[in-house]
């Protein structure tokens, strides 16, 4: 029986290897810009939240944290508990929680699920209050001015 053999066409390898390699690195540069960077239009992922110790003395709490969820139809607002006599009756003014006011517009919210009252909070433990976000009043990445009994803390990044 004939045995056929074929040969390969020499071709230079060198410039597809190294057009492979480019591809590589552009690929792996992109890649790393969409993981690494700020999302949100205000790239405030990694902006930190302002701090007022005039609200944290009068609430006993810090903000810590305001996020749109749950596809834009909710925020949440994040609190640590400093002191938990003050945190607690904070979080039993049902009538009067914290409101979420946009900074880029006009617009915000007060209409917030709250925990129910009567559970013992805990220093260092993270609370948070649940806002319906009527008509998208509050964005990702703008800021927002809480204000709570006459106080404000403006600037708080949103996630």
């Amino acid at each position: 029986m004939p045995v056929t053999t074929f040969t390969a066409p020499s071709t230079n390898l060198r410039p597809r290897l190294l057009l492979n390699c480019g591809l590589a690195v552009v690929l792996a540069l992109v890649l790393g810009y969409v993981l690494l960077r700020p999302h949100g239009p205000g790239g405030s992922a990694g902006a930190a939240v302002p701090q007022s110790t005039q609200l944290e003395s009068r609430t006993g709490v810090r903000f810590s944290r305001v996020a749109v969820v749950g596809d834009g139809g909710l925020v949440t607002l994040s609190y640590v508990v400093l002191d938990a006599e003050k945190a607690s009756a904070f979080q039993a003014d049902r009538e009067h929680p914290p409101r979420l006011a946009s900074e880029a517009r006009h617009g915000g919210t007060q209409r917030a699920s709250i925990m129910r009252a009567g559970h013992q909070m805990r220093a260092g433990q993270t609370y948070y209050f649940v806002y319906e976000n009527t008509g998208g009043a509050i964005e990702s990445g703008e800021q927002v001015t809480i204000s709570y009994d006459g106080l404000s803390l403006e600037h708080v990044p949103v996630l």
